[in-house]
């Protein structure tokens, strides 16, 4: 009776961490969205959503004037020159 007593409590416990480690990485999700941050990720696809036929080569996170930027290089289709835009960190807007 007591081991099964025990093995509930700590069935109980380990779902109630498990819990709070869920709602908190939730919560920091919800605070990026609401901060308006772009991911890496994101920032890609934004970039291959404006040019569908180019081929990533690099994206990197700059502080630009205080402000982040993605620089992302990319290949075009055909080409073989590298070319750079630049995905604002806040807003996803896309710039030569």
């Amino acid at each position: 009776m007591k081991t099964s007593f025990y093995r509930l409590l700590s069935v109980a416990l380990v779902s109630i961490f498990a819990a709070t480690g869920v709602l908190s990485a939730g919560s920091r999700e919800n605070e990026r969205l609401q901060e308006g941050k772009i991911t890496k990720n994101e920032a890609q696809h934004l970039v291959l959503k404006q040019f569908p036929d180019a081929t990533i080569k690099n994206c990197d996170l700059k502080m630009i004037n205080g402000h982040s930027v993605w620089v992302v290089s990319l290949t075009k289709a055909g080409d073989k020159t590298v070319a750079k835009v630049q995905v604002d960190g806040l807003t996803g807007k896309i710039t030569p």
